[in-house]
């Protein structure tokens, strides 16, 4: 399961450099298809999953205990 977090913690860095990229290089043009905001909400929605999953599988941990 860290592999997911992992997985998603890198989404996040990369999409967030290509929203940075594609901010000041092309300010109102798209970057391989998509707007900077997208970027930035690919970056949001993978944070938010590997925050919400590692909560998660402390709270999960401690019940065990």
């Amino acid at each position: 399961m860290k592999i997911v977090y992992f997985l998603s913690g890198i989404i996040a860095v990369i999409s967030i450099i290509l929203a940075v990229v594609a901010r000041i290089f092309l300010p109102n043009q798209s970057f391989l298809g998509l707007s900077a905001l997208s970027y930035l909400r690919v970056t949001n929605t993978m944070l938010l999953f590997a925050l919400v999953a590692l909560v998660s599988e402390h709270f999960h941990k401690g019940k065990k205990d």
